[in-house]
């Protein structure tokens, strides 16, 4: 999800200078947040959403469990409580799915579990300047591209609590025409969640 600040930062929504502060800010938030509450987040293969909302509803007892990241059919992340995470882990076979996978990251992003560094985000967004964007960004949070800097300021400060929604916005582009894509950075994962979206999509890396 910080891929989105690189997105806003190459469309001129804020300066990389000040992309990296806020990036510095957020990641310290959302760090204190999982140090405060012990969690952690599971991949889940081969169920489709309503299967893993079922999942995580009779694995997370008194804990949070919630859906984190739409990655592509049959691939989705929760995020939630340690021992959640490790109920839905052992739940997860039984409920037809192919694999669960704990994933190493510092606790439950994308859930309310990170709600404590809401506000510290949003100061740190406050003291930058944010512009329209000179090229659409789709958000994380909604699926679709905003123009108002003041609405991308409050999808940012949602983004940590919400879902990523990485499926319907490569749906999103999809449907509105584009065809080519690119994968920066080492690595084919991102080329492999969009093939399973569209399979004939044409994907080249770029390291």
């Amino acid at each position: 999800s910080s891929g989105e600040y690189t997105a806003l930062v190459f469309a001129g929504v804020l300066s990389f200078e000040d992309g990296l502060r806020v990036v510095q800010a957020r990641g310290r938030a959302m760090q204190a947040a999982s140090d405060a509450t012990p969690s952690g987040m599971l991949s889940v293969l081969g169920l489709n959403r309503d299967q893993v909302a079922e999942l995580c509803d009779e694995a997370q007892g008194d804990e949070i469990l919630q859906m984190a990241n739409f990655l592509c059919p049959g691939n989705i992340a929760v995020s939630g409580g340690k021992a959640a995470c490790r109920r839905a882990e052992k739940l997860a076979p039984q409920k037809g799915a192919i694999r669960a996978l704990p994933l190493t990251v510092a606790g439950a992003f994308h859930t309310s579990i990170m709600q404590p560094a809401v506000d510290k985000l949003a100061a740190a967004l406050a003291d930058v300047e944010l512009h329209p964007p000179q090229i659409p960004v789709v958000s994380n949070v909604d699926a679709t591209p905003h123009s108002d800097p003041e609405e991308i300021c409050g999808l940012l400060t949602r983004q940590v609590i919400e879902p990523v929604q990485w499926e319907d916005s490569m749906r999103y582009l999809l449907d509105d025409g584009f065809d080519q894509f690119y994968e920066i950075g080492p690595g084919r994962v991102l080329r492999g969640l969009l093939r399973r979206i569209q399979r004939k999509t044409n994907c080249e890396n770029v390291s």
